[in-house]
């Protein structure tokens, strides 16, 4: 693991920024820096943090990097990578931009915090508890996938003794043993990828996978392998709604595997969480969540591919703890969270918000996060 030196120019630029609650820093040769402070882009405007060249780039890499880290972002196009700056962890992007050095960095949360302290439901802890079966957790980058998924991982930790092994790339969080025990893989360094990572964990015992990101066809294959013997696995993946998270998986296989490829997600797909980050009225952002959980009727419409069929499963089964995106902004709407503004602004389907506030529609109430 990178460690960077607190004397040195880069050192100073992230101190700074922390200071200031950013999530994301970028920078690229002959421009600014740029922060991300509560999901709000903000540009660098101190003397101190003007305009980097590409050799102040470069000599602020040398002085903080190891060797070998800079050499690789020297000669390779993109470059991930993961470090520590006291007490934080940092995940890293190094890339070029018009032939130039460009970078970004995201602060990876290292709090043991709970799923009520992200404002997150406790039905989530409910999906972990399943001792097989495959959980997506999708949504746009920057949205708290990641963050949700340790949280669900950490409470079940602390409520199950389980042997999870997590591949990840690259790794980020370091999950602390309760009554489970983990081993953390890091693709690249401790594993080859992700497929040949979930494959390998399936010789050391595990009762949970946690794959950091199915990414292309052999690691879907062998993710979905993998709860079909008799595992638990979680993993993210890049989808706004439950049904693009399906299709999505489809996406990667020709047209004559596909209907194998749904039949075997119909069979061991546990449940799709969508989130997405919003802001709420005390400044910073809330989480709003999509949930699909497998019954019957998911089952069928995911092994027909009817896959226009799973929103209106999910609105209708809140009394089995499935939800949409918008019943649950409209959930904390209600309950003081956001304002009306960003209801609209957020909403998938804005008529039937508009009909809800109007009271002509009403909605089943389901379980709210605390404010």
């Amino acid at each position: 693991m990178e460690r960077i030196p607190s004397t040195c120019a880069l050192s100073r630029l992230l101190t700074w920024a922390e200071a200031r609650g950013a999530s994301d820093i970028h920078g690229r040769s002959g421009s600014g820096f740029i922060l991300r402070i509560s999901g709000r882009l903000e540009p660098v405007t101190e003397p101190e943090f003007a305009l980097p060249e590409e050799v102040t780039v470069q000599s602020w890499f040398l002085d903080a990097f190891s060797p070998r880290l800079c050499a690789r972002i020297t000669t390779d196009r993109e470059v991930d990578a993961s470090f520590e700056h006291g007490a934080l962890r940092y995940r890293a992007n190094f890339s070029k931009q018009r032939g130039a050095q460009s970078f970004s960095f995201r602060i990876v949360p290292q709090q043991r915090r709970q799923l009520a302290e992200l404002q997150l439901p406790d039905s989530l802890a409910d999906l972990m508890r399943s001792m097989r079966g495959l959980i997506l957790v999708t949504g746009p980058t920057g949205q708290g996938k990641s963050t949700t998924v340790r949280a669900m991982l950490q409470q079940l930790a602390e409520e199950r003794a389980a042997r999870i092994i997590t591949i990840e790339d690259p790794i980020e969080h370091l999950f602390v043993d309760a009554r489970s025990h983990f081993e953390q893989r890091e693709v690249g360094i401790d594993t080859a990828s992700f497929a040949d990572g979930i494959r390998n964990a399936m010789r050391q015992d595990p009762n949970i996978l946690f794959v950091g990101e199915i990414r292309d066809r052999e690691s879907i294959w062998a993710a979905m392998q993998a709860a079909e013997t008799g595992h638990l696995v979680v993993t993210t993946l890049h989808a706004d709604s439950v049904g693009q998270a399906i299709g999505r998986l489809r996406e990667h296989y020709p047209a004559s595997e596909q209907t194998g490829v749904s039949a075997l997600l119909a069979r061991n797909l546990n449940a799709i969480v969508c989130q997405r980050l919003i802001p709420n009225l005390s400044g910073g952002r809330t989480p709003c969540l999509e949930i699909l959980k497998r019954d019957a009727g998911v089952e069928e419409a995911i092994r027909e591919n009817q896959l226009t069929l799973l929103a209106g499963i999910v609105e209708a089964s809140n009394h089995v703890g499935m939800h949409s995106f918008d019943q649950y902004l409209q959930e904390l709407l209600s309950a003081g969270v956001i304002s009306v503004e960003t209801a609209r602004e957020y909403a998938v389907n804005r008529h039937r918000l508009e009909l809800a506030l109007r009271g002509i529609i009403t909605a089943q109430p389901i379980l709210a996060t605390k404010a």
